[in-house]
């Protein structure tokens, strides 16, 4: 009788515990699910905090889509203060793309409120990126344009973009751009009037 009784007990709490989880999962949105393996600072965040619609969106500052995608984030920005969006970095094309990925996390770890204009200022780069336009960016933006660059370079890895990219790959992505919209995944470029109506 006594062991019947503790078994009942134990079934009763694991299935309240259980309940508190589906809870909680359900009160949260993909796009916040995803990321919360992260430490909250490290992943660059433009917009309201306590904004009711989350975008996350991969991209690679070479990418011509990605430029487009980005002109129409920050139109949505102005016009909507019910919006964030948090960045995340997949230098799908490599070589001066990662750099200009990890020159971008930098500025946010040392300089956060002046990321939203180097990500801007290297989108409308595009293909065209090179040093010596990445150093004139930063150095327009009173950075050191040429330690950020060498200190990107020197950099053998960088972890978020490593957990970027696996994020990515298990979430199927394929390209850049693909963002996702609380609890909707849109693989490429989504047009300013198709934004306005997914935040309504």
């Amino acid at each position: 009788m006594i062991n019947k009784l503790f078994q009942i007990t134990i079934v009763l709490i694991l299935f309240f515990n259980l309940s508190k989880v589906v809870i909680a999962e359900e009160n949260q949105n993909l796009a916040n699910f995803i990321i919360r393996n992260y430490e909250s600072t490290v992943l660059p965040v433009v917009g309201s905090s306590d904004a009711d619609f989350t975008i996350i969106e991969f991209f690679d500052y070479r990418c011509g889509y990605c430029s487009k995608q980005a002109n129409d984030f920050q139109r949505l920005l102005i016009n909507s203060d019910n919006v964030k969006i948090i960045y995340m970095e997949w230098p799908i094309f490599g070589d001066i793309s990662e750099t200009a990925a990890k020159i971008a996390l930098i500025v946010w770890q040392t300089n956060p409120q002046l990321y939203f204009d180097v990500h801007n200022q290297f989108m409308k780069l595009g293909p065209k990126m090179k040093k010596e336009s990445i150093v004139k960016v930063l150095n327009e933006l009173d950075l050191n344009g040429n330690d950020i660059f060498q200190e990107a370079v020197s950099q053998n890895s960088n972890k978020i973009i490593e957990e970027n990219i696996k994020l990515a790959h298990s979430l199927g992505l394929r390209g850049t751009p693909a963002s996702i919209i609380n609890d909707s995944i849109y693989p490429g470029y989504i047009q300013y009037k198709t934004l306005e109506t997914l935040i309504k």
